[in-house]
């Protein structure tokens, strides 16, 4: 009888060779290499070196809606207002609280016809009309104006001077508890980093509107027609005076 011939082992499995485990390391650092080198690119180009931002268009349904806003705030009233930055006290500035969920406030009776809804689009609509929509637009908070900004450093701040950069403006904004309109300087972000207080003239939490409130009577009697202002993300409700 034929002893049956016994199978082979399987051969082991030959193991990676010194070179082939160099080639992969090598590989693999010059592929996260290659990624970190474009993200740092990209995040340099995207900062400081910004492409225009896209103006917002609004419809002609939009145009419309917007107009008759506008005809309620009354034109030169909508006109911008140039604030200019005091070296200021953070210290000196008055107290600002903004509830971190305010609900929808009710229109007062017989009010109705006194409230506005400006939402983001029709804000950054109307800078675009002022040929400001490629180098500024607002986008709203719970309380707080956010504004993305393209500006050129000024030649005598301590980096990047004469530079063009991609920068990010936060303010918040409401009545003080003496129901009286404010636009409190929060921040300022270039390339993501909050810059040091000390390198905006200690801007930090100055009330730029009351700054500015003495000297301007325009906006005094600006600021003397709102009765209430409320930020909510994606718009913002403000309720006129008689």
């Amino acid at each position: 009888m034929e002893t049956p011939s016994a199978t082979p082992p399987p051969s082991a499995r030959q193991g990676l060779s010194a070179r082939q485990i160099l080639l992969i390391v090598f590989g693999s650092i010059l592929l996260v290499s290659a990624l970190v080198s474009a993200a740092v690119i990209g995040w340099f180009q995207y900062n400081f070196n910004p492409a225009p931002m896209q103006p917002v268009v609004l419809s002609e349904v939009e145009k419309q809606a917007f107009t008759t806003k506008l005809s309620a705030l009354g034109d030169p009233a909508m006109a911008p207002v140039f604030l200019k930055f005091p070296a200021h006290d953070r210290a000196s500035a008055p107290a600002f609280t903004t509830p971190s969920a305010a609900p929808v406030p009710t229109v007062p009776a017989g009010l109705e016809n006194k409230t506005l809804i400006l939402t983001e689009r029709e804000v950054n609509a109307y800078l675009a009309s002022q040929n400001l929509g490629e180098n500024i637009q607002v986008s709203f908070g719970e309380g707080r104006v956010i504004t993305a900004i393209i500006l050129e450093v000024p030649q005598d701040f301590p980096i990047l001077p004469g530079q063009k950069v991609r920068a990010r403006i936060t303010f918040g904004t409401g009545l003080t508890p003496e129901h009286k309109l404010s636009l409190v300087f929060n921040d300022l972000h270039v390339g993501g980093i909050s810059l040091p207080n000390a390198w905006l003239g200690d801007l930090k939490g100055v009330d730029l509107i009351a700054e500015n409130l003495q000297r301007d009577p325009a906006l005094q009697r600006f600021i003397s027609g709102i009765r209430s202002l409320e930020i909510h993300p994606g718009g913002a409700r403000v309720i006129l005076n008689e």
